[in-house]
């Protein structure tokens, strides 16, 4: 199954919140998506899963996935974040994203 497939959902579409954080990030500019995933990276690890975890084990995580095909993984700070956000729970995804969603439109609102 590759994402050309019309039954292909990825992982941020599985939820409204978090596709919209996904897809307003992915607009932003660079220097933007940095600012942005900077501040939402501090966020998401103070969060469970990740607040518990040994940063050994977060960056396992974040580095779980090799390959680099997908539009955030040509920048660090912006890879980090969603794979953070990707393999957080639901829950705390979804809190995340309209946290994103908030830092988004203003970063939007203030230029």
């Amino acid at each position: 199954m590759t994402e050309n497939d019309e039954s292909f959902i990825r992982w941020y579409d599985e939820d409204e919140i978090v596709s919209k954080c996904i897809s307003l990030l992915q607009n932003l500019k660079d220097a933007d998506k940095r600012q942005a995933t900077t501040f939402l990276m501090d966020e998401i690890i103070n969060i469970p899963p990740f607040v518990d975890m040994l940063p050994d084990e977060v960056f396992n995580i974040i580095n779980s996935e090799t390959r680099r095909r997908r539009w955030y993984d040509f920048d660090e700070t912006v890879r980090i974040f969603a794979e953070l956000l990707r393999y957080s729970p639901p829950d705390t995804r979804k809190q995340i994203a309209m946290t994103a969603l908030t830092f988004i439109e203003d970063i939007i609102s203030n230029r």
